[in-house]
């Protein structure tokens, strides 16, 4: 009886289809107290590469980068300093996001749904925050912060939407939304 309970249950196990393959994580952290979160489902999605890993540097860092799908990737992500924080989710096919932070308590989330979508977000300085959702197909975000306390919010409904947003200095503020397709929004602040 334990032999045919045993067989039974090694065939529903390799009956039982696979929820992930050839998903690849590569990060790097330094410092202490970092924490880093990942959920990746589906084939061929990566976080990082062999020759330049996700990494984290300082105390207190806190990511959590999900990937769900085919092929999404977060090629260039580092975080370098004290307390900062990134929430990156992908759900398709083909997303793309980058993040760079480099001082104290910035904050970084973004949402990809459906397929081509690509995000580059770069903060230095302190307590800046970038909030971003990307629905539909080939949107693109280009933010950059530099300073302190600058806050950008985005939002892209539909294809081809294209958001561009440079702010230099402190405490500036952007929230942009684009709904339809081919809108394009270039957004400069000092």
């Amino acid at each position: 009886m334990k032999k045919l309970l045993l067989s039974a249950s090694i065939m529903a196990l390799m009956s039982t289809p696979a929820l992930a393959d050839n998903n690849e994580v590569y990060m790097d952290q330094v410092g202490g107290y970092n924490q880093f979160y990942s959920d990746q489902s589906g084939d061929g999605n990566t976080i990082g590469s062999t020759h330049n890993a996700a990494t984290q540097d300082g105390v207190g860092n806190y990511a959590d980068l999900d990937q769900y799908g085919t092929r999404n990737s977060i090629d260039r992500f580092l975080q370098d300093g004290n307390r900062n924080q990134a929430d990156i989710d992908q759900v398709g096919y083909a997303n793309k996001s980058d993040t760079y932070q480099n001082g104290n308590k910035n904050e970084s989330n973004v949402e990809q749904y459906v397929a081509g979508n690509r995000s580059s977000t770069k903060q230095i300085g302190d307590e800046n925050m970038i909030d971003a959702s990307q629905v539909g197909l080939v949107n693109s975000l280009r933010a950059k912060q530099l300073g302190e306390e600058n806050t950008l919010t985005s939002s892209q409904s539909g294809a081809f939407n294209s958001i561009r947003s440079h702010q230099h200095g402190d405490n500036n503020l952007a929230h942009l939304s684009q709904q339809g397709a081919s809108n394009h929004a270039h957004v400069v602040q000092h």
